[in-house]
């Protein structure tokens, strides 16, 4: 990655109750020390505009969802609650699709649940009859055998986020219920997706095995298809 013009992560980073400034800037700096350029946006057309198709990454680290689930949301629906025009997914799907990267970081998982061409989009995600949390805690990470030894991580270990059987699953997480898979990569037409839905706050995003999965999958998202790979 050291082109003159080098792909680049155009990050989305907005949403309700999650430290997603400092985040997105741990994110920005791996970025950069692939030699990335990024840019970082609360305004998802903003983040769409610039899109170059083939090259850059999109990363949505991002919390907007319907928020109709539990009445203690009410009070924070109208600032907070998001829906995801068909516009704006068909832009997405229509960069990965023309070989674009998309990065979906921790709760980009449940973002636009009234939206369900996201998750399909994804392959995998939050289903609010089924998916939960256990408390911010220590967990265990075990990644792919091509990047590193398991780790230990203070995270969200998110459980039942079913990905898909054409997702191919590059690390889980057990938070003493058992290995989840939290970390899974697929491709969508001549692009890629990369979902980790570890990277509750900077701290996460911090530790030295996280940050090996994450260039790693920057590097997979960067690269370019070929037939040998289609």
């Amino acid at each position: 990655m050291t082109s003159a013009d080098p792909p680049r992560l155009i990050l989305y980073s907005d949403g309700y109750n999650h430290p997603f400034a400092r985040s997105s800037e741990a994110l920005a700096d791996i970025a950069k020390g692939m030699g990335l350029a990024t840019e970082i946006t609360c305004d998802l057309a903003d983040a769409l505009a610039p899109l170059r198709p083939g090259r850059d990454v999109l990363a949505i680290n991002a919390l907007r969802w319907s928020m109709t689930q539990f009445e203690r949301y009410a009070a924070d629906r109208p600032h907070w609650a998001g829906r995801l025009s068909d516009g704006h997914l068909a832009a997405m799907a229509g960069h990965v699709t023309s070989g674009g990267g998309l990065l979906a970081m921790h709760t980009a998982v449940i973002c636009w649940d009234n939206q369900p061409g996201w998750l399909g989009l994804l392959g995998g995600g939050w289903n609010w009859d089924r998916s939960y949390h256990p408390p911010l805690g220590p967990i265990t990470v075990q990644p792919s055998p091509a990047f590193a030894a398991p780790f230990e991580i203070v995270d969200e270990a998110y459980h039942h986020l079913d990905p898909a059987a054409d997702c191919e699953i590059m690390a889980t997480a057990d938070a003493g219920e058992g290995p989840q898979p939290v970390v899974w990569r697929r491709r969508h037409g001549s692009g890629r997706i990369v979902v980790d839905a570890l990277g509750h706050d900077a701290r996460s995003l911090g530790a030295a095995g996280h940050v090996a999965i994450l260039e790693a999958m920057l590097s997979w998202l960067c690269e370019k298809e070929t037939a040998h790979d289609a």
